[in-house]
């Protein structure tokens, strides 16, 4: 009998030829379409490496070197990059100055430009695509669990913070440094000094509104806006809400205590993940994706979830999903017609000997799972030559170009 070609043994596979694998391709910064290369304080260096499933970035920026794994996690970069650019801006106005003056406090202690980490990198690191899911299907362990430190900075975000930092598209819980102390001098001059976050902090013409969001999704937690959240509720608060919406999903009490206490997650992404499993209320075993979502154990795999929860949930309607479950430790929803699909945020797939034996095993699994079911992948970015034909051979129907 042949064995399945996921199943790496040391004897042989048949009389088969070996199947063939490519090496993941590199792309030009400038020819990467939705993305601005050069920025008023980034530049992408290039060549963009990718791992088989996604494309690993590298910025040059005045805080030091960034690396960006995933496109997805770029354009949020990007946004938070723009968004520090302007708020520098504001700390460096005479406007600003002078509030501060009139507010009896010295602008040499509020202004200037903070350089974080220079000849350092900022580090947002994930493993290829074997990290991705190999964590993701880990199981819980001790992912993500509460650090005092990490939880008394969420409950110490201040309302002046919260305020700031949605005017200009932010998540005021980010995990980018150098936004973090930017966001923190200013919050804590308008809150010492009396200063409306709306005034002096918005001095700069047209600054707040021109960034793209980072907060803003198609779905809401317990009827409010996402962007309402982080303007207008406390961290605990937040936290209040993904437990009561987890809790009538039928999230046992263990599970939902493991996913809130995963500091990987801003209360912004847990909210934004809830907020799309919670849409979907026709879709049985949805606390399957919140047992896989709480082994996210890198800040990296945690967005990774929270993105493949909205893309979920914005195909969920029109593909008539009927119940989450889980091939090789990665969330797919099976439909009412008999498929096995799912919508994920992966940029450049390629067949490399990796990315050819997680998804062999997405392929065993489905069989196991249904024996007839058909496959269907829906990706945001583009596929190879080569992994289309392998995906086809294994049964899988590759949709690409899936709109974020």
């Amino acid at each position: 009998m042949c064995l399945a070609p996921w199943a790496f043994v040391a004897i042989p596979v048949c009389a088969a030829p070996a199947q063939p694998f490519e090496a993941p391709p590199s792309f030009n910064a400038a020819q990467i379409r939705g993305v601005d290369r050069v920025g008023p304080n980034y530049t992408i260096l290039t060549p963009v490496r990718s791992d088989g499933l996604i494309r690993h970035y590298l910025l040059a920026t005045p805080y030091g070197e960034i690396a960006v794994p995933g496109d997805a996690m770029l354009h949020m970069r990007l946004n938070e990059l723009v968004a520090l650019s302007l708020l520098e801006k504001v700390s460096g106005s005479d406007t600003f100055g002078k509030s501060l003056v009139q507010a009896g406090l010295n602008p040499l202690k509020y202004t200037g430009r903070l350089i974080t980490n220079p000849i350092g990198t900022v580090q947002s690191t994930l493993g290829g695509i074997g990290a991705v899911f190999g964590r993701i299907g880990a199981g819980i362990n001790n992912a993500g669990k509460t650090q005092d430190d990490a939880l008394a900075g969420l409950l110490g975000v201040t309302s002046e913070r919260r305020t700031l930092a949605a005017a200009y598209g932010v998540d005021p819980y980010t995990d980018f440094a150098p936004l973090d102390a930017k966001l923190k001098q200013l919050s804590e001059a308008a809150a010492l000094g009396g200063l409306a976050v709306t005034g002096a902090l918005l001095a700069v013409p047209g600054a707040a509104g021109i960034v793209v969001s980072n907060l803003s999704t198609a779905n809401k937690l317990d009827n409010i806006a996402i962007s309402d959240l982080a303007r207008q509720y406390t961290a605990a608060q937040i936290l209040d809400l993904n437990r009561a919406k987890l809790t009538d999903m039928g999230v046992a009490p263990e599970l939902n205590a493991a996913i809130l206490a995963n500091r990987n997650y801003t209360p912004i992404d847990m909210a934004a993940m809830v907020a799309a499993l919670d849409s979907m209320k026709d879709v049985a075993g949805r606390p399957v994706f919140i047992d896989r979502a709480a082994a996210a154990d890198t800040r990296a795999t945690a967005f990774f979830m929270r993105r493949l929860a909205e893309l979920m949930a914005k195909e969920a309607r029109p593909r008539g999903y009927a119940q989450i479950v889980a091939l090789g430790g990665l969330p797919f929803a099976s439909t009412r017609d008999g498929r096995i699909v799912t919508v994920a945020p992966i940029d450049a797939l390629s067949w490399t000997a990796e990315s050819a034996s997680r998804f062999g095993a997405f392929t065993a699994e489905r069989k196991a799972l249904a024996a007839k079911a058909a496959g269907e992948l829906r990706i945001t970015g583009q596929a190879t030559a080569l992994a289309r034909k392998q995906l086809k051979a294994e049964g899988w129907t590759l949709v690409e170009g899936q709109k974020p």
